[in-house]
């Protein structure tokens, strides 16, 4: 299944079928066509970052998209690269940085940003490239990571600290939905695998997810003990 989530709310808003895993692409842009996204901003996993899918958001859908560029678009990122090598003090009145902390670590996510066109990507208004530090609480950093990526937005709808904030958010549905599924609901560990049923259960699991949070329930483990404890008391109160 590909599904869209909202960045607000974590309500799902929609779902498609997915054939094969060589149809994640297609299924995507089956799933965008069906919802009302016009103006919004659209962030994608990087294996959804195709021409087709830019022309359809930009063109048909009337809405914007931030999209990573990796291995599967080697010109696109070879180009995005190139535009935006440098030294930081280069880049410094088109840059971000974002410092964060919890869990036991510390997150710094630098950002900077280029003016580009369709000859980069369709629809493209700008490039960026994003480098995230992690390490541990006492100030000492242990890993980092640089991606590159890029949007419809032109800088005056979206500067760079906007950016830096899409993106930030577009990790965040591995919080708020494929963690909770595997976790909470313990999807990874369910023994239904065929016909219809494993959809079903997917579909199910997203529609109790969603519900409970229009219900204004951050917590989705939370939500889950409290009602299983008002059928156990409604079960002695009818026993």
């Amino acid at each position: 299944m590909v599904g869209a989530i909202s960045h607000e709310h974590g309500v799902v808003l929609g779902q498609c079928q997915v054939p094969s895993k060589r149809g994640e692409g297609p299924a995507a842009r089956t799933l965008l066509k069906r919802l009302d996204v016009a103006k919004m901003v659209l962030t994608l996993d990087a294996l959804h970052t195709a021409k087709t899918t830019a022309r359809l958001i930009t063109e048909q859908l009337g809405a914007h998209y931030v999209l990573i560029v990796k291995g599967n678009q080697p010109l696109t990122r070879a180009a995005t690269h190139a535009l935006l090598t440098g030294t930081d003090a280069e880049w410094a009145q088109t840059s971000a940085i974002d410092d964060d902390s919890g869990h036991g670590r510390t997150e710094r996510r630098t950002i900077r940003t280029a003016e580009a066109d369709d000859t980069l990507f369709p629809g493209a208004r700008q490039a960026f490239r994003l480098r995230r530090d992690v390490g541990e609480l006492d100030g000492a950093w242990t890993s980092k990571e640089i991606v590159y990526g890029i949007t419809s937005l032109p800088a005056d709808l979206a500067g760079p600290a906007q950016l830096n904030h899409y993106e930030r958010a577009h990790w965040g549905v591995e919080n708020r939905l494929h963690w909770i599924r595997d976790v909470t609901f313990r999807e990874d560990h369910s023994q239904v695998r065929t016909g219809n049923a494993p959809r079903a259960l997917a579909t199910f699991r997203n529609l109790a997810i969603s519900t409970a949070r229009l219900a204004g329930r951050a917590n989705i483990a939370h939500a889950r003990r409290d009602l299983l404890d008002h059928h156990d008391a409604f079960a002695v109160y009818n026993t």
